[in-house]
């Protein structure tokens, strides 16, 4: 007698869902640990040609499945040194490994500091919540971590952003005394709008994008303008970047007024 297909079908997926995670997806993954053999966790894991991630409190980082290829990595974690090298991916589930040993500070003597609790700002502040829900396909947008600014040493934060995709980093616009003056500072605006208007001589829309300090919104003046970031913020007191670049698949934490042309979040604090 002929199985009914829906029976047949679940059958299959019965039979699927007994196999091992790592057979089922075919998930190549990388583990970063510490020289003791423990997992690292929200360490930040550069691949050339795609967007950093992090590892989770396993230390887990997953590739996806696919063809075996090679790819320059950079692991990075403050309190630890970094690595650089080549890794290469097989064609099947494999867990690659990555120690990434302790830092030291030579003072009187070698010590050697367990930074496993830093940045417990960020992570009461749910930037790396987020961060793993965005590597789960449930958030759209970029994140910059701790580790990708004290690496990049920015003069101006703004100098972070030039680049991204769906932002566009361009010339403040103030009115002063009636007329308008520019160049001497820089505002975040987002190529999602709509409105097709354009700063004049400039390649950015007229869309400046939400910007929020630490949770909280900030406003131009009382006079028409806009929030220039570098006049609000030293690059070196920023430890954490979120750029939402358009208003869809936005947090509920960081919905805030206006943000038909998007969000970006900075995070002060302490970066050790």
């Amino acid at each position: 007698m002929k199985m009914p297909a829906r029976f047949a079908l679940l059958i299959a997926a019965a039979s699927l869902a007994t196999l091992p995670p790592a057979i089922y997806a075919q998930t190549r993954r990388l583990k970063v640990i510490r020289e003791d053999g423990g997992p690292i966790e929200y360490a930040n894991v550069a691949v050339e040609g795609g967007l950093n991630q992090i590892t989770d409190d396993s230390g887990f980082v997953s590739f996806g499945a696919g063809k075996r290829t090679t790819y320059n990595v950079r692991v990075m974690r403050i309190g630890y040194a970094p690595w650089f090298g080549k890794l290469e991916l097989p064609d099947t589930a494999a867990t690659l490994l990555v120690t990434l040993p302790f830092s030291t500070q030579v003072l009187k003597k070698v010590v050697v500091t367990d930074t496993s609790h830093t940045h417990v700002g960020l992570t009461m502040k749910g930037f790396y919540d987020r961060w793993m829900m965005r590597q789960k396909g449930l958030l759209s947008a970029v994140f910059i971590g701790p580790e990708e600014l004290e690496f990049r040493h920015p003069d101006k934060i703004t100098n972070m952003l030039r680049g991204l995709n769906g932002v566009c980093v361009g010339p403040a616009i103030i009115t002063h005394d009636g007329g308008k003056t520019t160049g001497w500072s820089t505002q975040m605006y987002a190529f999602s709008s709509h409105s097709g208007e354009m700063i004049p001589n400039q390649r950015c829309p007229m869309c400046p994008m939400a910007v929020v300090i630490d949770g909280q919104q900030q406003y131009p003046p009382a006079q028409p303008g806009v929030v220039s970031i570098d006049r609000l913020l030293d690059a070196n007191d920023v430890a954490g970047i979120e750029v939402y670049a358009r208003a869809g698949n936005m947090p509920i934490s960081l919905q805030v007024n206006d943000t038909k042309c998007g969000v970006i979040a900075f995070w002060t604090g302490s970066r050790h």
